[in-house]
């Protein structure tokens, strides 16, 4: 039975809740127009995934330039060793490892190897994803593991290593490239949107354990659109004007200075926040029609993509 100090207590609660969203909300909207004071990540170690091609290898230089000590990782150890040397080149400070993330062992071993070599990983990038392009009764069975393997499951391996020390010294940045794919899904792309809605739950749910043991341990969700990598060689917008293909550079600015801002959820471009809400909002009725005025089942027809190499 509730009492009336209980009653009144959880009233008082929920009354306060409403009013922080009532003056916070619109704060946080007048505030992503306000000049960022971007934080100096000079000294921080970065541990990278998939950091040998596309917007992995884009972050690794321009995060070395910043003066993060850049740590790329990738299943091809001749694209992570040219990654480093292009941030070398650029005057950073940057080391390369030959890593399959999808194996646990191996994660662990070079995350002690790390440790002992080069220090404590103060920044972790999720980034390595592969994406098979195939419509689901088509997508063979070993592919559909992979990508959830190497798009989600991976995660835990990679947050195992190097989290720890993080919430210990409660100082740290978590950084979850997922994607658009995590919040909406579309036709030819269902075990890559599934793995992606993985990948934002699991960070959404590490973002909320950290708030209470480790409130100094920051997290930025970046969630793109299609962008021109290999990695979705083919693939075509069918809303070019709302949604166009973004440009690499472009992404990688952005989601640098996402990061270097402590920006939690992040779209690339920024006007899809508004389309996931709108979304989440339609009668289900309207959701065919939607998709058919996007094309949706269209976009991924001449899809070439990279034969599921990480990015």
């Amino acid at each position: 039975m509730i009492t009336l100090p209980t009653l009144l207590q959880n009233t008082w609660a929920l009354l306060y809740l409403l009013f922080q969203i009532c003056t916070l909300w619109p704060w946080a909207i007048i505030k992503s127009f306000l000049p960022k004071n971007k934080k100096d990540i000079n000294g921080e170690v970065m541990f990278i995934t998939g950091a040998g091609s596309g917007i992995g290898r884009g972050m690794s230089i321009k995060f070395a330039e910043l003066g993060a000590t850049v740590i790329c990782t990738d299943i091809n150890e001749s694209s992570a060793k040219e990654t480093a040397r292009l941030a070398k080149a650029k005057g950073g400070n940057a080391y390369s490892y030959k890593l399959d993330v999808t194996d646990r062992h191996k994660v662990y071993e070079l995350a002690d190897e790390i440790r002992e070599e080069i220090g404590d990983v103060t920044m972790l990038v999720n980034n390595a994803g592969i994406v098979t392009g195939k419509h689901f009764m088509k997508c063979p069975d070993e592919l559909m593991i992979k990508t959830m393997e190497v798009n989600t499951i991976s995660h835990f391996w990679t947050l195992k290593a190097f989290l720890g020390p993080m919430i210990k010294k409660n100082h740290g940045h978590v950084i979850t490239i997922s994607s658009s794919a995590g919040h909406a899904g579309s036709p030819a792309l269902v075990d890559y949107s599934a793995s992606k809605f993985g990948a934002v739950g699991l960070h959404e749910s590490i973002t909320a354990e950290l708030l209470v043991v480790a409130d100094k341990v920051k997290t930025t969700n970046i969630c793109p659109y299609f962008i021109k990598t290999g990695m979705f060689d083919g693939v075509a917008s069918t809303s070019p004007y709302t949604l166009p293909l973004m440009e690499p550079e472009d992404a990688v600015n952005q989601i640098v200075a996402s990061v270097l801002n402590d920006e939690l959820t992040v779209f690339v471009p920024g006007r899809l926040r508004f389309l996931i809400a709108t979304k989440n909002l339609v009668p289900d009725m309207l959701k065919k029609p939607i998709l058919d005025y996007l094309c949706l089942d269209k976009q991924m027809s001449n899809f070439i993509g990279r034969n599921q190499k990480s990015e």
